[in-house]
């Protein structure tokens, strides 16, 4: 791009782009960028050194149908499941307009192999489409969705604490009720769709991981203005992709793999995403 273009015109293309893709699913699908798989070494405050280089998997932002299909999933799996990680992290929005494709991308997503297993967060869209059918869905292909809770990942090198927050949409996180079995001494992963919701974690006191999803990176992501979802994406607007340090929280925003609104990616390509672990106190010796 030459020369920034100006809104009108912009939005003119967007325009026409989004009527030549839903006439044209395979169209639509060439102009989505290729799948990046993002790799992260993240040091999490209590890691015990025997867990440095625990590997955790994260996708988010599914979005099955209208845009996303189920070719788009699969190969989101599969680049997952090369990885071979120790767990695998969904930060929410399976679904876009309607609960009825849960069960396929619960189906997709059954083939997700990880040794520490599968877990889930639900994202806005989950909600506003049917929160009850996306949790059955995933809850009958083995993967548990967790509401404002945590649970002990237990490894033979120590116990990772993982967390599930609510969509933003719904509540304001509680934190301190959610967290209440946790200690500080323990090391956290925390599952929050909508980044910036790290603000009133971090407020807690909370030293922590954060990962999220939500922001598609912006989806589109034009030189000299502002990404789509800085206009649209509500609790999205502060943290775009990539990593941030709120307080004594460390967070990791990942794109996501589906489309809302128009049927491509520019300047934000779907990501898979590999984040190392790392013990603080290997840091220190």
């Amino acid at each position: 791009m030459s020369a920034p273009y100006s809104r009108r015109s912009i939005l003119r293309q967007l325009t026409v782009l989004a009527a030549v893709g839903s006439a044209s699913p395979a169209l639509a699908r060439e102009r989505k960028q290729k799948l990046m798989i993002e790799r992260v070494e993240i040091h999490v405050p209590g890691l015990p050194p025997a867990m440095d280089g625990f590997r955790i998997a994260q996708l988010s932002d599914l979005h099955l149908e209208p845009f996303t299909t189920e070719d788009d999933i699969l190969l989101s799996v599969q680049a997952c499941n090369a990885l071979k990680p120790d767990m695998v992290a969904l930060t929410g929005d399976f679904v876009t307009h309607t609960a009825r494709p849960a069960p396929k991308v619960a189906e997709l997503l059954s083939q997700l192999t990880a040794p520490y297993g599968v877990y889930a967060s639900l994202g806005n869209h989950d909600f506003a489409s049917g929160a009850p059918e996306v949790i059955r869905a995933l809850a009958e292909r083995n993967i548990p969705v967790l509401r404002n809770e945590i649970r002990g990942i237990h490894t033979d090198n120590g116990t990772l604490v993982l967390g599930g927050f609510d969509s933003r949409y719904v509540n304001k996180p509680d934190v301190r009720k959610t967290l209440s079995d946790w200690k500080q001494h323990q090391p956290l992963v925390l599952m929050m769709h909508e980044p910036d919701a790290a603000d009133t974690i971090a407020a807690a006191g909370v030293n922590a991981l954060q990962i999220s999803g939500h922001t598609h990176g912006g989806q589109l992501v034009f030189r000299g203005k502002e990404p789509m979802s800085l206009r649209r994406a509500k609790f999205g607007k502060k943290y775009l992709a990539g990593r941030y340090e709120v307080g004594g929280l460390q967070m990791y925003v990942n794109r996501g793999i589906g489309c809302v609104g128009v049927p491509l990616r520019i300047g934000a390509p779907p990501e898979v995403t590999e984040l190392t672990l790392r013990s603080p106190e290997l840091r220190r010796a």
